[in-house]
C-alpha cells in the first residue's frame, strides 16, 4: 500500500476529508470525501463553500436494492415520454450512479446545512441496519423516515471492475479503512470549471486533507483480489 494511501485511510478513519482524483481520461475531477457517519453541519458548509459541487450520499448498489432503490435511469426509462433521456450518457461514458433524491422527515426544508447533515446521517443509519442483517427494519425505516423528492441525491455504487467513478472509489476507500461503505462526496469546482489538480494540491497542503489518485485505491483493491462488498454480505 502506498504511503499516501495509508495517510488517506488514517485520515478517513479520523473524520478528516480525503480528496480523490479520478483520472485525466475520465471526469478529470477531484472529489471531497468523508464517511457519512461523521457528517456535521460544519462539514456540509465546507462542502458547499470549499468544494462547491453536488453533495451526494453513496452506498453500494446491492444495499440500495434491499430497500427498493433503483438507478434513476432505470426509473425514467419506464416512462415512455422520458425514456429517451435515459438512453444517453455523457462524454466519460458511464451510466450515472444517481438513484432517488430524499429528505429526512426530521428536517425543515431539506436544503439547509443542518438539514442535509441530518438526512445523510439518517441514510447512514439505514445502511448500518442493512450491514447488520436487519433488512426488514431497514426497509421499514427508509419508508417511514424519508420523503422524495428531496435535497440529498443517493448514489448507488457498483464494483470497481464495473465502474471507476468517485462513488465507487469513495466506498472502497471506506472499506479499506475498515469502515462501512457509506460516504458523502462532492465535486471540487473553480469558477466555470472543475478545480485543477494544482489547486487541489494547494487545498490539500493548506487544510491537511490527503490527496490521492483513484488508481491507488483501484490497485490496492485488485491486489486484495476479492469483492470487498462481500465483507458486508453484499455480494
Amino acid at each position: 500500500m502506498s504511503n499516501q494511501l495509508e495517510k488517506a485511510i488514517e485520515a478517513f478513519r479520523r473524520g478528516i476529508p480525503v480528496l480523490i482524483y479520478d483520472e485525466a481520461g475520465r471526469e478529470n475531477e477531484i472529489d471531497y470525501v468523508i464517511h457519512a457517519s461523521m457528517v456535521t453541519t460544519e462539514r456540509i458548509y465546507e462542502m458547499r463553500t470549499l468544494a462547491g459541487g453536488l453533495i451526494c450520499y453513496a452506498m453500494p448498489q446491492p444495499a440500495g436494492r434491499i430497500v427498493g432503490l433503483r438507478y434513476g435511469y432505470e426509473i425514467i426509462s419506464t416512462i415512455p415520454e422520458l425514456a429517451p433521456l435515459a438512453s444517453k450518457t455523457l462524454g466519460y461514458g458511464d451510466k450515472p450512479a444517481f438513484s432517488l433524491w430524499v429528505n429526512s422527515i426530521r428536517v425543515k426544508t431539506g436544503i439547509r446545512d443542518s438539514d442535509r447533515a441530518t438526512t445523510i446521517r439518517e441514510l447512514d443509519k439505514v445502511l448500518t441496519m442493512i450491514i447488520h442483517g436487519n433488512t426488514r427494519e431497514a426497509r421499514n425505516y427508509f419508508q417511514s423516515n424519508f420523503v422524495a423528492p428531496g435535497h440529498v441525491p443517493i448514489l448507488l455504487g457498483r464494483r470497481l471492475n464495473e465502474r471507476k467513478g468517485h462513488t465507487e472509489l469513495s466506498l472502497h476507500l471506506a472499506i479499506l479503512a475498515g469502515m462501512t461503505p457509506s460516504t458523502v462526496i462532492v465535486e471540487m469546482l473553480s469558477k466555470g470549471d472543475a478545480l485543477s489538480i494544482e489547486d487541489a494540491r494547494r487545498v490539500s497542503r493548506e487544510k491537511g486533507y490527503p490527496l490521492i489518485e483513484g488508481n491507488e485505491i483501484i490497485d490496492r483493491v485488485e491486489k486484495l483480489g476479492e469483492d470487498l462488498y462481500c465483507r458486508y454480505n453484499l455480494c
